[in-house]
């Protein structure tokens, strides 16, 4: 016999479920088009549903564009939070893994340097918000192996807070630029071939150090 919550289990499953795609979709579109660029009419016709359904749960667009943004960082942490064991390494090792895991991410969401982007170019609260919850937290957390890695001359001596802008920076561009890399180069910037190659070039240039530090570490 069924139970009489499970009708009402069903509907909050699928409630959860379109609420998810609203917030995946607003991502999309937002870094896209940027947060003017799209309205909540159009974020509903692209997931299919009707407008007052993302006002039901959202309230407004600005509220919808924080939930996109805070499901892009809390997917970022997941993804590149460190594996069981990591923290076992050389501190030059878990880094080159780190990076490399970065450069992945980079590759398979484009959409979170587009949007911090669109943002950028409006300095308001929305990047504010962002910046306070989300960018200053993780960076701050990094800057203190970064240093220990510069003291120790595995990356080179520069300001944690620019060589952090350095870092992103170069491991975005590439796949931000996918289509001019592939007209002018024929490069497939979405190929594993290609992310593994470009995961070495990014740890040949922000850690000239690995080598000697990885000779080092076999003494």
């Amino acid at each position: 016999m069924q139970s009489k919550t499970a009708p009402k289990r069903k509907a909050q499953d699928r409630g959860v479920a379109t609420r998810q795609r609203i917030v995946e979709e607003a991502l999309q579109l937002f870094s896209r088009h940027g947060f003017d660029g799209v309205g909540i009419r159009e974020i509903a016709e692209s997931v299919g549903v009707q407008h007052g359904l993302i006002k039901y749960h959202f309230g407004t667009k600005d509220e919808l564009w924080r939930e996109a943004a805070r499901l892009m960082f809390t997917r970022m942490s997941e993804i590149l939070r460190a594996e069981p064991g990591e923290a076992d390494l050389p501190p030059y090792k878990a880094f080159e893994i780190s990076l490399r895991r970065y450069v992945r991410y980079c590759a398979e969401h484009p959409e979170h340097a587009r949007l911090m982007v669109q943002e950028s170019f409006r300095d308001n609260e929305r990047l504010a918000w962002a910046s306070e919850n989300f960018i200053r937290p993780s960076h701050d957390r990094i800057f203190a192996r970064w240093n220990a890695l510069m003291d120790a001359g595995t990356m080179p001596r520069v300001d944690p807070a620019l060589m952090v802008y350095a870092m992103t920076g170069a491991a975005q561009s590439i796949f931000n630029l996918a289509a001019e890399a592939k007209l002018t180069h024929g490069i497939d910037a979405l190929s594993n071939e290609t992310i593994e190659a470009y995961s070495n070039a990014i740890v040949a240039l922000f850690m000239p150090g690995l080598t000697a530090a990885e000779k080092a570490g076999q003494k």
